[in-house]
């Protein structure tokens, strides 16, 4: 069973012939995406031997050998082993920076493919990094799994030109219902407090510019919320 990260990383996933997963780990989402015929072959990517030898053992445990292939590789290196266009690629479990440098390093691989998009950390650097692909948003989604809010993108082929705000705080995700989006704004509003008050507890002068304006777009977008 998906937890609900991954259960909105499927419910994103854009049905195909061949879908890809990069840094794939356990292959929980794409023995998911099989058994449930939302993909009809996946490829199973992943820089680490290790990581493979999980993907592999979930293979098997759900008897998918047939529509499953295990690929040791960087990135979207591994979309040079599939031998067709991938219909959608996903990219989750990783921080921002890493999953930028993905994106820009592999793009000419990408070929159209959907894009299914998590990172830990570092969300402005993938929304800048989708943008200057060539690709643009269409979903920008929250969810909340064990204990910790998560945003998930879907960006397709498309020239784009976010705003700064855009790329920094998202523009699709504020329209998610009020509940969940009012408890992710006043989990960012604790987190920006007291990053700006350890700012005020160093030694010497502090610039808290940054930190302040972020507040203050949050706790403005909070007071929308009734």
């Amino acid at each position: 069973m998906l937890d609900s990260r991954l259960s909105l990383a499927a419910a994103l996933y854009a049905p195909c012939d061949l879908g890809a997963d990069i840094g794939t780990d356990h292959a929980l989402l794409p023995c998911h995406l099989l058994r449930e015929n939302i993909c009809r072959s996946m490829l199973l990517c992943d820089v680490s031997p290790k990581a493979l030898r999980h993907a592999e053992a979930s293979v098997r445990r759900y008897h998918l050998e047939a529509r499953a292939r295990l690929c040791l590789a960087d990135g979207l290196d591994a979309l040079d082993a599939a031998g067709q266009c991938c219909g959608c690629v996903s990219i989750m479990g990783m921080g921002g920076d890493t999953l930028s440098g993905i994106l820009r390093r592999g793009a000419a691989r990408l070929r159209g493919a959907v894009l299914v998009l998590s990172a830990h950390t570092e969300q402005p650097l993938v929304r800048q990094a989708i943008a200057d692909i060539g690709y643009h948003l269409t979903a920008e989604r929250l969810c909340l799994a064990a204990g910790r809010y998560y945003i998930l993108w879907r960006a397709e082929p498309g020239e784009a030109a976010p705003s700064p705000e855009a790329i920094r705080y998202g523009e699709l995700l504020f329209e998610e219902p009020a509940p969940l989006l009012s408890g992710y704004l006043d989990h960012r509003l604790q987190v920006l407090e007291a990053r700006r008050q350890g700012l005020l507890s160093g030694a010497g002068p502090a610039d808290t510019a940054a930190v302040d304006a972020d507040i203050a777009f949050y706790a403005e977008r909070r007071r929308r919320i009734p």
